[in-house]
């Protein structure tokens, strides 16, 4: 049957790579060898040769033997893209050597520029990449298609190129992408079709009052099942979780279910939070007893020891994070031996009340546990650490009455899934040949995102055929013409297959629109009724093309477009990755984390859904946010977990995506500000400009200077930029980075640089110096005067985005050919207050988006 598979592969990959073959020798870029000495080798002489020529060769960059006509090879261009930069940028020539006339530097720049369309306009004709699904996709449309939410997390990670895992380019396919897909379909389809009756349904429920320890045992369905809550206390029927310990967790463990499928796991809670002067008593207990202590053992310490007690005293009067918000629960399961967070909440109910909280998860028939954690974390600082894990210190504490499990759920048997693939029909026991024929073409045709010719029908039928034979059942012969298809790189390729044309793009038709469409605002396949606007036609129309894309974006599934999109764009992906020390950054907690992840996917979203200008991003007077986050911020009046649109208050320096702590803790080292990477990141993300590669072992700073140790960040890079190959690029990436400094490493905003015990800020450290002068001589200091020279860099930033977009949208890297689209796009959003739905529609109605 493998083997089968296999061939089925390879036929079906050699018959889309027989249509996408033309059928002619490749077409050959033909250097312009009079032309480039005319236009370009003069002008390098006159302006270049001096400073990079054989006597100088600055930067090891040489123009009269590094550059050339063959504007087709991929390392030239590369020099030849530096070279118009540079121009453009007004970079070169330095300002000290004599300047060439505007008119020399446009004429010179259009020509390098025309050569370059030129060859890259040849090298497209005769290149084309087919883009395989990557694994959000592949897991979007398995869901559209089967019904069945499949988890591709064992998929191997796809790899971003152009800023984006979907770029065709990178998306290669192995023999393990193979086994892979093909057990994942295999895999897909046993959960689909089922047989016999419903599974019967269980619903246990544990007390976890009822046990201490291991030794507490309760039998479900013949299984000694072990619940135990820890060492929390009992409050009537309820356990009472304070803070988080390894020996303070409720677990229920050491059971299996004999069905597979989705459960619900059902935890019925209430909360209690301490008033700011219900802290301050508890407080206050804690440190009288120190100080009593202190003074009964050595009384000659006493002056000092009150004053300890008023510092400490103090601190819980004024630090903000003792403004509690809902006690906090996490979820862990355990099944065969791996753990997996099913899920994190805010308890909202005030205790006498409870709440009920339901969770989904996916339980298989392997020995499985849930585990309920304590997930309030408060900052450890010097002042509370020694207190914290002691039931008299007032914090939110979380009474939890019961857990309960429930399962397998079925909205309907048999199931969506199993109706979707195998409707009723009387053909279905009258003639089930017949009836498969119809499963495989409808299937087919959805699986495939285009019509179904007959051939391909009756090769899967054949399928069938000899399955049938064998087993004699519908159900069971059925699945391999199925799994042929979802393993067929006509399924697990977006292809679009041309029978050649001298033409430099070749319109797409109706149904590969509707597919590239789909792909671009939901990563998931065509609906129906985006298949009913391609079959009848009318997807050509802008109208109806416009009206579609209004109708996908108003519709749930257009989240994928804010999870891939804005989550790459915004290297939201990146948080996590590099965390900030918990001993510098105390306020860094996981609930922070997830909420700053958050928090830029609802700006984006906000964004998105209001047709706001996208200038918001560089700067807002709002911001997306929820209690944590505002407790973060220095926000007062918000609060739950959910996410809303809050006015910045005075005083708070938040709006925009440089002011999120996502961008400010992935841009630092962990342990402090990196105003290098928060700069490279302006420049990449905002601006859309190289930053130009690091020279070669040069190191950070260099470690035998005096006093290192005891510098400031700015003072540590202002050391570094002393090296002369290291100031050109450090010119223009350092300011920006610069005006950030107000935000530490996690980004929470600073007054001074901390250098005490563990980053603690002392009365005497250095005040942060955000001030700085741009490469154009603009000044700024800070981020509000960051933001504003970033506003009037509007063009820069439209540009930008409109290459991200462009580069998502059609799964490529772009290149000099796609400049006029940019700057249509730039143009067409300018003209409609900058509206990030106007881009999106600029992008789908864009020759490059409609043509192969």
């Amino acid at each position: 049957m493998q083997i089968r598979f296999c061939l089925c592969w390879t036929i079906g990959w050699l018959a889309i790579a027989g249509a996408m073959a033309s059928g002619q020798s490749p077409a050959s870029f033909t250097p312009d060898e009079s032309g480039y000495q005319r236009e370009a080798v003069l002008f390098l002489k006159q302006n270049c040769l001096r400073c990079h020529g054989p006597e100088e060769a600055e930067a090891e960059f040489r123009v009269d033997t590094q550059l050339s006509a063959a504007f087709d090879d991929l390392t030239t261009s590369g020099r030849w893209r530096e070279v118009v930069n540079v121009l453009n940028s007004h970079e070169m020539p330095p300002e000290e050597e004599p300047q060439p006339s505007p008119e020399s530097v446009a004429k010179f720049v259009d020509y390098v520029t025309g050569e370059m369309i030129r060859a890259e306009q040849v090298k497209r004709d005769s290149v084309i990449i087919l883009r395989r699904m990557n694994r959000d996709e592949y897991r979007n449309t398995i869901r559209d298609l089967v019904g069945i939410d499949y988890d591709t997390s064992h998929f191997p990670q796809d790899p971003p190129t152009g800023g984006f895992d979907n770029n065709g380019g990178a998306l290669t396919i192995s023999p393990l992408h193979m086994e892979q897909y093909y057990h994942a379909a295999r895999e897909i389809l046993d959960e689909a079709l089922v047989a016999g009756e419903q599974p019967p349904l269980i619903r246990w429920r544990f007390q976890p009052e009822s046990g201490h320890s291991d030794s507490n045992r309760v039998e479900y369905d013949k299984q000694r099942l072990i619940i135990n809550s820890g060492k929390n206390r009992d409050e009537a029927d309820a356990v009472v979780m304070h803070h988080n310990s390894w020996d303070r967790n409720i677990n229920v463990r050491d059971f299996a279910v004999k069905n597979g499928g989705k459960y619900l796991v059902r935890i019925r809670v209430g909360g209690r939070v301490p008033t700011r002067d219900e802290v301050v008593e508890s407080a206050k207990g804690f440190l009288q007893r120190r100080l009593d202590e202190a003074i009964q053992k050595n009384p000659s310490q006493e002056k000092w020891k009150r004053q300890e007690y008023e510092r400490g005293l103090e601190h819980f009067q004024t630090f903000r994070d003792y403004d509690y918000g809902r006690p906090r629960l996490k979820v862990t399961q355990h099944l065969a031996g791996q753990p997996k967070v099913i899920a994190e909440f805010d308890v909202n109910a005030d205790l006498p009340q409870m709440q009920t909280i339901e969770i989904e998860t996916e339980l298989s028939t392997d020995k499985a546990g849930l585990t309920i954690n304590y997930a309030y974390d408060i900052p450890k600082e010097v002042e509370n650490f020694w207190m914290q894990g002691h039931d008299e210190f007032a914090r939110p504490e979380a009474a939890v009455d019961w857990m309960e499990l429930e399962g397998p759920i079925y909205p309907e048997w048999p199931p969506q899934s199993q109706t979707r693939l195998l409707p009723e029909s009387p053909l279905r026991e009258s003639n089930p040949r017949e009836y498969a024929r119809t499963v495989i073409a409808r299937f087919l045709q959805r699986a495939y995102r285009r019509p179904a010719d007959r051939a391909e029908i009756e090769q899967k039928l054949t399928l069938f055929d000899q399955a049938y034979k064998q087993s004699d059942s519908l159900e069971t012969a059925i699945r391999a013409p199925l799994i042929a298809i979802l393993i067929s790189p006509h399924f697990l390729y977006l292809a679009e297959p041309t029978a050649g044309s001298d033409q430099a793009a070749t319109p797409l038709d109706d149904f590969q629109l509707a597919t590239r469409l789909s792909y671009f605002l939901w990563s998931s396949m065509p609906d129906d009724a985006l298949f009913r606007a391609a079959k009848s036609g009318k997807l050509q129309d802008p109208q109806e093309l416009d009206r579609q894309v209004d109708r996908m974006l108003a519709d749930p599934k257009a989240e994928a477009l804010v999870e891939n999109f804005a989550g790459q764009w915004l290297s939201l992906r990146e948080v996590g990755a590099n965390p900030p020390v918990a001993e510098l950054f105390r306020r860094y907690d996981r609930h922070l984390e997830t909420s700053i992840i958050a928090e830029g996917k609802a700006f984006f979203r906000e964004v998105l859904q209001n047709d706001l200008s996208v200038m918001n991003f560089i700067d807002s007077d709002f911001v997306v946010i929820n209690e944590r986050l505002a407790r973060f911020y220095g926000i007062d009046g918000v609060r739950g977990d959910h996410f809303r649109r809050v006015t910045v208050p005075a005083g708070v320096y938040r709006g925009g995506v440089l002011t999120q702590a996502s961008m400010l803790s992935i841009t630092s080292n962990g342990t402090r500000t990196s105003p290098v990477k928060r700069g490279v990141w302006i420049l990449k993300n905002i601006l859309g400009t190289d930053p130009g590669l690091p020279v070669a072992n040069v190191g950070e700073i260099a470690p035998k200077v005096p006093g290192i140790d005891k510098a400031t960040v700015r003072q540590r890079l202002e050391i570094h930029r002393e090296l002369a190959q290291c100031a050109r690029c450090h010119n223009k990436i350092d300011p920006l980075g610069f005006a950030l400094e107000n935000f530490d490493g996690s980004g929470d905003w600073r007054e001074r640089e901390g250098h005490g015990y563990q980053g603690r800020i002392g009365a005497n450290d250095p005040l942060i110096d955000a001030s700085a002068t741009l490469p154009d001589g603009t000044e700024i200091d800070g981020i509000e005067s960051l933001q504003q020279a970033l506003l009037e860099k509007e063009e820069l930033f439209l540009r930008c985005l409109s290459e991200k977009m462009f580069t998502y949208a059609l799964g490529r890297e772009l290149s000099i050919v796609d400049r006029p689209q940019i700057e249509d796009a730039v143009a067409a959003m300018q003209a409609s207050d900058k509206s990030l739905r106007a881009l999106l529609h600029f992008v789908v109605r864009s020759e490059p988006f409609q043509s192969k």
